[in-house]
């Protein structure tokens, strides 16, 4: 804020102004994720507290888009907060739904407020890949590497366990055809068994349009023995028209 004054020794002086933004619930967590493997069924927990000064009473609650199931919906030992237990029927491959915790509450200043919580509920492979289906370079960045002193650009890959009970190991990454030559990548192990990391460099400018291509992660993982994703590169070579 800015004061605006008729003193002509400090005519302007900035003020600060802050607050806080109260809801009338808080969730614990934050961000609730039903997450496992497909195929299981999933569970989950969150607990609803006072978030201001004002006391409320709960009128109705429910799920917005029915992708889970809400199993409990109780006061804490405490009657401070409120424990919500919820569940997700198994899918037979894997899929990712958004859902809504939807809560109507009356508040002590006598008005009616409906709340929301929004979280996901993830049947997930037994190795998660991410980005999933593709790795772009964008022309931004490999517009850099015209410079013959330019460093390499370079994409991770991350691969996870889609569940606790999960280990994998990373066995191999293969190039296509395509992109041998091209491009080269570097294996970091973060979590044996766990967690690893592909990083793909893109090392110089070459005198193509574009390069693309299939990069395949190979694993000792049953049921994810090969993960591919497109890699594509855009290099703007165009050919100056003709006439």
């Amino acid at each position: 804020m800015k004061i605006i004054s008729n003193d002509e020794a400090n005519a302007e002086f900035p003020l600060t102004l802050a607050g806080d933004i109260l809801q009338v619930l808080e969730c614990t967590p934050q961000v609730i994720n039903l997450r496992g493997l497909a195929g299981n069924r999933l569970t989950g927990r969150a607990v609803l507290k006072k978030g201001s000064w004002l006391d409320y009473e709960i009128l109705e609650y429910g799920l917005k888009f029915k992708n889970a199931n809400i199993d409990s919906f109780e006061p804490t030992s405490d009657g401070e907060s409120i424990a919500v237990s919820f569940s997700a029927e198994p899918v037979d491959r894997p899929m990712i739904f958004n859902e809504e915790l939807q809560v109507k509450v009356r508040t002590s200043d006598e008005k009616e407020r409906d709340l929301s919580f929004r979280f996901r509920v993830e049947h997930n492979a037994r190795v998660l890949a991410s980005p999933r289906g593709q790795l772009k370079f964008l022309p931004a960045k490999v517009e850099t590497l015209r410079d013959p002193e330019a460093k390499p650009i370079q994409m991770p890959i991350s691969l996870t366990v889609g569940g606790p009970e999960v280990e994998f190991h990373v066995l191999d990454v293969k190039l296509d055809e395509n992109l041998e030559g091209v491009f080269r990548t570097e294996t970091i192990v973060q979590t044996a068994g766990k967690r690893y990391l592909v990083k793909v460099w893109l090392d110089k400018w070459q005198p193509k349009r574009q390069v693309i291509g299939k990069l395949t992660v190979v694993t000792d993982d049953p049921d994810n023995k090969e993960i591919s994703l497109w890699v594509m590169a855009v290099f703007n070579n165009r050919q100056p028209s003709k006439g």
